[in-house]
Order: structure tokens, then sequence, then C-alpha cells
């Protein structure tokens, strides 16, 4: 029964990830907005009802992908909570790591990063408090030994890099795009030629305080 149970499993999560794939394939090839569900099953050889047993929207698809890099953040995270370097240079590997994912195609991040931010606002989203908790742990460390002040509290100190992460992230998926912004001169002043670098720099300018 148990191994009947697995094969079960393995089966739904094989359909799932074929639907998956076969989604992004046709975002990536045609743009989200323009792409159907029924191009998506049809690319995936599965029947309409079975997409909506995986994925309630279309946009459910983009959920599950920034799930996907979530977990493969979560699988480095024992080795990074453990090393010994300092606390400060993890969490920028941390946000930039997180980032990486979303230079793979910048059009359809745009898309991604705006169903994010309606689950950020979520009470209770079981992903973003997962995110939130990995990173006040490595604030954590960091008070501990001294790296970041003790008299904030850790939970304010997340807040405000990840609001920073995610301002850094919106500002790149949209540069050159008219559906999120009229370009203007101080957009065109602030573009962004590399994600990852630029992010760092700002998290760092904020860690180290802009006092002369």
């Amino acid at each position: 029964m148990h191994t009947e149970l697995s094969r079960r499993e393995r089966k739904k999560e094989e359909t799932r990830h074929r639907i998956f794939h076969a989604a992004i394939d046709l975002f990536r090839e045609r743009g989200f907005e323009n792409t159907t569900v029924d191009e998506i099953t049809e690319k995936a050889d599965v029947a309409k009802g079975t997409f909506f047993n995986y994925f309630p929207r279309k946009d459910a698809v983009l959920a599950y992908l920034s799930e996907d890099r979530l977990q493969a953040v979560e699988e480095n995270a024992g080795v990074m909570l453990a090393e010994s370097r300092p606390a400060r240079e993890r969490l920028l590997d941390l946000y930039a790591t997180a980032a990486s994912g979303y230079e793979e195609d910048r059009t359809l991040s745009r898309y991604v990063l705006v169903e994010l931010m309606n689950r950020l606002f979520a009470p209770g989203e079981e992903s973003v408090m997962r995110w939130h908790e990995l990173v006040v742990k490595l604030i954590s460390q960091g008070q501990l030994s001294g790296e970041i002040r003790r008299d904030v509290d850790p939970l304010r100190i997340e807040s405000v890099l990840t609001s920073l992460h995610y301002a850094t992230l919106y500002q790149w998926v949209c540069e050159g795009a008219a559906a999120c912004a009229q370009p203007n001169p101080v957009a065109e002043a602030q573009f962004i030629p590399d994600l990852q670098k630029e992010l760092r720099e700002r998290l760092t300018l904020v860690m180290e305080g802009i006092a002369s």
C-alpha cells in the first residue's frame, strides 16, 4: 500500500512538473498574457480539468515558480547558517541568490514579481513567512556576533532589507517596460545594468548607513 501510494504521488508530481514546464515554455515564447490554459494543456498533453487540479488559476504557475526558487534557497540554508563568514556577507549572498532567478527572463519576471507581491500582503502566506524566518535567523546571528546593532528588532531590520530587495527587483524588471511606468529622466538615470551587483551595493549602503 505504501509503495502504491508513493508511486501515485510520484505520478502526480510528474504531471505537475509537465504542466509547469509546458506553461513556462509558452510564457517565454508567447508572453504570459497571450498564453491560454487551453494552449498549456495541449502542450502538456493533459485535460483542462487536470490543469485546474494542480493550478487553480493561470498565475498559480508563477507562484509555483517562486516556490521552486525558494526551495532551492532553503536547500542551502543549513550550510549558510552554519558558515563562519560574517553574517552581513551571507545576507548579501542570500538576497543576490534570490534575485538571480529573475535574471533568467526579465519579461516573465515582471509577472512573477507582481504575483509574488500580491501574496506578500496575504495574511499568513506560508512561503513569505519561510523567507522572513530565514533572513531573521541570519540577522540574529549577526546581532549575537556584534556585527549588527542589537538595539533594533531583527524583524524590523529584515523588513527594511527585504523592502529594498523588492524595490530593486521591481525597478529592474520594469526597465524599458511601458506596462510598469512611463519612461522618465529619473528612471533612465537609475538604469541597472547588473541586478545582483546593484542589489549588493544598495543593501551594503543600508547596512553601513549614510551618515558621514
